[in-house]
């Protein structure tokens, strides 16, 4: 798990970090836990052994794409026919609402910390994600 360090709370805070929850879903020695820990070198390195690399629209995203990783790109208020990931290995799924109908909402803010990506189920990820495997073949590592 990639993450910037601001995803990870120190312990001392009340409230657990952004990948607190991902964290504790997976089982027991089905991640490694790099979450503010590995610098563009080693992020590299690791995405390119990556089975899969699921994430927003972010440097990390770009980053797995360029390391040849199956990337799918999750996005919301951003336009994917802009950014999407480039490359054979790559896809993108966004939100039902288009780019500009999540930017029209009155609580937009693009430096709010809040998501607008809560409209994204969690199933169709998981069949883009598929077909994206089944598209590139699976990796065997």
């Amino acid at each position: 798990l990639l993450a910037a360090p601001r995803r990870r709370r120190p312990q001392r805070q009340q409230r657990p970090g952004a990948a607190a929850p991902l964290l504790a879903a997976l089982a027991p020695g089905r991640a490694v836990d790099l979450v503010g820990r590995a610098g563009l070198m080693e992020a590299a390195a690791v995405l390119e052994r990556a089975s899969l690399f699921v994430g927003n629209d972010s440097g990390p995203m770009h980053l797995a794409a360029a390391a040849g990783a199956p990337t799918l790109g999750l996005f919301g208020p951003s336009r994917d026919e802009v950014y999407a990931p480039w490359g054979d290995a790559a896809a993108a799924v966004r939100t039902p609402e288009s780019c500009d109908a999540l930017r029209a909402r009155p609580d937009y803010d693009r430096r709010a910390g809040g998501s607008l990506m809560g409209s994204l189920e969690a199933d169709t990820v998981a069949e883009a994600a598929e077909g994206l495997l089944r598209r590139v073949g699976r990796r065997g590592r």
